[in-house]
């Protein structure tokens, strides 16, 4: 996430530590972590249960953003 948020310094990130964020790992349904999820005018357009590579990450930003 660090080297894509480099990249793409327009890159909203929001961390969600389930053990701690109760609350809102429920609200978005995650139940385990790691979970990146990548939003478009806050509509989900991604999500991995793994933290994904940097080119899978890229290549979900760039499916999301056509």
């Amino acid at each position: 996430m660090a080297r894509a948020k480099k990249l793409l310094p327009d890159l909203q990130v929001e961390e969600i530590n389930v053990v701690e964020q109760v609350q809102r790992g429920e609200e978005l349904g995650i139940t385990s972590t790691p979970v990146i999820r990548l939003l478009q005018e806050n509509k989900e357009k991604f999500r991995a249960h793994d933290t994904p590579t940097l080119p899978q990450l890229l290549a979900a930003i760039a499916r999301a953003s056509d």
